[in-house]
C-alpha cells in the first residue's frame, strides 16, 4: 500500500504546475551562478598573482583590525549581523567615548580628528600608488594579542554583538597573497584530496543550498491545500490506510521529485570535471556530487518541506511559506560577507563559497555533520507531528479552520 501511495504521490507531484516552476528556478539559479564554470587549471611559476588567502598572522590581525575600527569610528557607523541581519549600529555618546578609547588604548588613536589624518593619508597613498589595500593601523607599543582580543570582545559587545571585531570573525580578517607554493598546494588538495569533483560538489551544493531553503515549502503547502481545495479531505480521512501511511508517502514523494532535478542538474559540472580530469591525466571521484546531494543538500529538503507540511496540516492555511521565508531570510542574508568554508554553524543553509580550501571543510566537518544531523531529526519530528495532526483529524479533532469560520459565521449571524 505504501509503494503504491508513494508512485501515485509521486505522479500528483509531477502534474502540479509549482513543481515545474521550482524546477525551473533551480535551473536558473544553476546557469545563471555556476552556468559559465571553469575548472581550476594548474597554477605555473611566474604567474601575476594566484589569489589570496588567510592569514593566522597575531600582528598583520591586530593591524587589520584596527585598521577597520579606525575607519567606523571615524564615519560614527559600524556595521553589525548581530542575529542575521545587516545592522548599521550608531552610538550614543557614552558608547562613543568608550569606543574612541579602546582605539586609543589599542593603537594610540587619540580622538576622531587624529582617526581622520590617519585616514586621509592612507587614501593619499592609495591614489598615489593606484592600489587597493585595506587601512592598517600599527597597534600600540607593548599591545599583546591577549589584551588586543579582549579590548575588541568589549567593542563588539558594545555594538550589540555581530561586528567584525568579535572572536569568529577578526581571526578569519587578515588576508595575504598567495605564493605559487601556497597555489599548488591548493591545487593538490583539490585534485588529491578532493579528486576535483568533490570542490566542485561543496560549490554546486553551495549555491544550490540558497534556493532549495526556501522553494520547497510552496510545493508543501501546495500539496497540503490541495484535496481541501478540491474538497476530497473526507474521502482521503476515511480511507483504510494508516495515517502513518498516508503522510510518509505525501512526504517522501516530496522529497524524491525535488532531489532528482538536482542530480540531473548536477551531471552538468560533473562532465565538466570528467572532461578535465582525462585531459589532466588525474582521477575524480563520480559519486561526488550524489554524496554531496545527500549529505548537504537532502537535510535542507527535508527541514523546509517539513515546516511547509506541518503548519498546513496544523492551519490549513499558507502561513508556512510566510514562516519559512522569514527564516531563510534571516538564514541567507545574514550571511552576507561572511561565507568562508569551515564556519559553517548551525545555519539551514551552510555555505561554501569555493571550490578550494579543502583545510577548512575538513576543520569545519564535524560542525557540518553535526548541522546535517539536526536538521534531518528536526525534519523527521515534524514530520511525525504531521501525521498525528493528521490522525487527529480524521477523528474529527483539530479543525482549527473550520472552527475558525465557524465562530465568524456565528457571529455574522448574530
Amino acid at each position: 500500500m505504501f509503494g503504491q501511495l508513494f508512485i501515485k504521490e509521486c505522479r500528483q507531484t509531477v502534474r502540479s504546475l509549482i513543481y515545474w516552476v521550482i524546477v525551473l528556478i533551480l535551473i536558473f539559479d544553476f546557469t545563471s551562478q555556476l552556468g559559465g564554470m571553469e575548472i581550476e587549471k594548474k597554477p605555473e611559476p611566474g604567474q601575476a598573482e594566484y589569489g589570496s588567502k588567510p592569514s593566522h598572522d597575531p600582528e598583520l590581525i591586530m593591524r587589520t583590525v584596527l585598521g577597520e575600527l579606525t575607519e567606523e569610528y571615524y564615519r560614527e557607523s559600524y556595521t553589525t549581523y548581530p542575529i542575521g541581519f545587516y545592522k548599521k549600529v550608531t552610538l550614543n555618546e557614552e558608547e562613543d567615548k568608550r569606543i574612541g578609547g579602546i582605539l586609543k588604548e589599542a593603537a594610540g588613536i587619540d580622538g576622531r580628528d587624529a582617526a581622520g589624518r590617519i585616514i586621509q593619508d592612507w587614501y593619499g597613498k592609495q591614489q598615489e600608488t593606484e592600489m587597493k589595500e585595506p587601512l592598517k593601523v600599527e597597534p600600540a607599543e607593548g599591545l599583546t594579542y591577549e589584551h588586543f582580543g579582549e579590548l575588541m570582545d568589549e567593542a563588539d559587545e558594545i555594538l550589540g554583538g555581530g561586528s567584525d571585531y568579535g572572536k569568529e570573525y577578526r581571526e578569519n580578517s587578515a588576508r595575504v597573497d598567495m605564493t605559487y607554493e601556497d597555489a599548488a598546494e591548493e591545487y593538490h588538495m583539490l585534485t588529491e584530496k578532493d579528486h576535483l569533483s568533490g570542490g566542485y560538489a561543496r560549490l554546486f551544493s553551495d549555491y544550490m543550498v540558497i534556493f532549495l531553503g526556501i522553494l520547497p515549502v510552496f510545493l508543501a503547502v501546495t500539496r497540503g491545500l490541495r484535496d481541501r481545495r478540491a474538497m476530497m479531505q473526507e474521502l482521503i480521512y476515511t480511507r483504510r490506510c494508516s495515517s502513518f501511511t498516508v503522510v510518509a508517502s505525501r512526504y517522501l514523494s516530496m522529497i524524491v521529485m525535488l532531489v532528482i532535478p538536482v542530480l540531473i542538474i548536477s551531471l552538468v559540472p560533473l562532465s565538466k570535471c570528467i572532461v578535465y580530469a582525462r585531459t589532466a591525466g588525474i582521477s575524480i571521484d563520480m559519486l561526488a556530487f550524489v554524496k554531496y546531494t545527500f549529505g548537504w543538500l537532502v537535510p535542507t529538503i527535508m527541514a523546509v518541506t517539513a515546516v511547509g507540511m506541518f503548519l498546513t496540516e496544523l492551519t490549513d492555511t499558507a502561513v508556512a511559506v510566510l514562516v519559512q521565508g522569514a527564516w531563510w531570510f534571516i538564514t541567507v542574508f545574514g550571511g552576507v560577507g561572511r561565507i568562508s568554508g569551515g564556519m559553517y554553524g548551525w545555519s539551514l543553509a551552510p555555505r561554501h563559497n569555493t571550490e578550494m580550501n579543502w583545510q577548512g571543510f575538513h576543520d569545519g566537518f564535524g560542525q557540518l555533520a553535526a548541522n546535517r544531523m539536526l536538521y534531518t531529526a528536526a525534519a523527521l519530528l515534524l514530520a511525525l507531528l504531521s501525521v498525528l495532526v493528521y490522525s487527529q483529524k480524521r477523528k474529527g479533532r483539530f479543525q482549527i479552520r473550520g472552527k475558525i469560520l465557524a465562530d465568524r459565521e456565528g457571529k455574522s449571524k448574530e
